[in-house]
């Protein structure tokens, strides 16, 4: 038996129409990505992980980050994990799994807005600037930040080796 991974992504804005299938596109590439990281590790048995993500507008983004994080200004993607970070870096993945085997990751807010206007001013295109964010925002989810120069080190050198296994170039 192998793990299941589940992407509930809800589209909240018909702006994301301007691509084909959205809701396919943001699964397969969530997908992906929960395969290259490590949470890898924990992918084996009967194994439910679970995601949610909400495809939305600058303007519904921007409602979020006031009200989460007090910025009233949109932004190019938030993350809200499920459940303490420090939990997980300090004892590592397997500890979140519960006795159900069922791990909920925890909530990804992706604007499109932000991210065509900025693949478009960085000159990437859309899904690679997409692909990067949704595994910023996983990272986010597992425990890693950038809230100083080493953990922000950390984490984009992690981006850089998963994106280049995906022919991405280097984001930074």
């Amino acid at each position: 038996m192998t793990a299941q991974i589940n992407c509930d992504i809800s589209q909240k804005s018909k702006k994301w129409n301007h691509l084909e299938n959205p809701i396919k596109l943001v699964d397969e590439i969530s997908k992906k990505l929960i395969s290259l990281t490590e949470l890898k590790k924990i992918l084996t048995g009967n194994l439910t992980l679970e995601l949610s993500i909400s495809l939305v507008s600058d303007a519904q983004i921007k409602k979020i980050n006031n009200q989460f994080r007090q910025k009233n200004k949109p932004t190019n993607v938030l993350s809200f994990p499920s459940f303490d970070t420090d939990l997980i870096r300090n004892f590592g993945l397997k500890k979140i799994i519960g006795n159900d085997n069922f791990v909920f990751l925890g909530d990804i807010v992706i604007s499109f807005d932000r991210v065509y206007i900025e693949a478009k001013l960085q000159k990437k295109t859309f899904e690679n600037h997409l692909t990067h964010l949704i595994l910023h925002s996983i990272l986010h989810l597992i425990g890693y930040d950038h809230n100083n120069d080493d953990e922000a080190k950390i984490m984009e050198d992690l981006e850089i080796k998963v994106l280049k296994t995906l022919k991405i170039t280097n984001p930074y």
